[in-house]
């Protein structure tokens, strides 16, 4: 599986079906009080515009969110002796889903209570199915994968201190980090 095959798996399973003129995935398949989106990506935008990469585009949402989705880190090993064509080989992906909130509220602490419920939803929503809606590397050797067994600690996450501006827009980063372990046919 490729490293694009396995961000926009994460995209989808996270954000929904891929839209081809946005490029982001813009049915969440998660749901946080009073957020329009979280938005997915699997890379920054060129341009950082809040209407269209933060909200679902309801004004009515005070708090809207980008998580982009980077595999930042991997590797591979061999994990069953056999010949050259063949055997199994373990890749293990680090992912990290950074999550940037943007929220026009009258109090910092209801930004931060945004960041607690998303951070909840991703947990929950990752513990709902460890192989992300791909089936797993249990159905056959190279058809998906599965996170947060692969060894300690299965997901971390940080939370930045809120930081509201001048304009009184609240913002705040979270990061959630986890692998993404493929066993494939080698």
């Amino acid at each position: 599986m490729s490293a694009r095959t396995v961000a926009d798996g994460l995209c989808t399973y996270f954000g929904g079906v891929y839209d081809t003129v946005t490029h982001t995935y813009r049915t969440p398949q998660i749901t946080i009080p009073g957020m329009g989106g979280p938005i997915f990506r699997r890379a920054a935008p060129k341009r950082d515009d809040h209407a269209t990469d933060y909200s679902l585009g309801d004004p009515g949402l005070p708090v809207g969110c980008l998580v982009l989705v980077l595999l930042e880190q991997g590797e591979e090993q061999r994990v069953a002796v056999a010949g050259a064509t063949s055997g199994v080989k373990h890749v293990r992906w680090q992912v990290r889903m950074h999550c940037f909130l943007r929220a026009a509220v009258d109090y910092a602490e209801d930004t931060q209570d945004a960041a607690y419920d998303l951070l909840e939803a991703i947990r929950t929503k990752l513990h709902a199915d460890r192989t992300c809606g791909t089936g797993g590397f249990e159905a056959g050797y190279g058809l998906g994968f599965q996170v947060g067994e692969g060894g300690e600690p299965w997901i971390k996450w940080r939370l930045s201190p809120v930081v509201t501006n001048a304009k009184e827009l609240s913002k705040q980063y979270v990061v959630v980090e986890f692998d993404a372990d493929e066993y494939v046919q080698a």
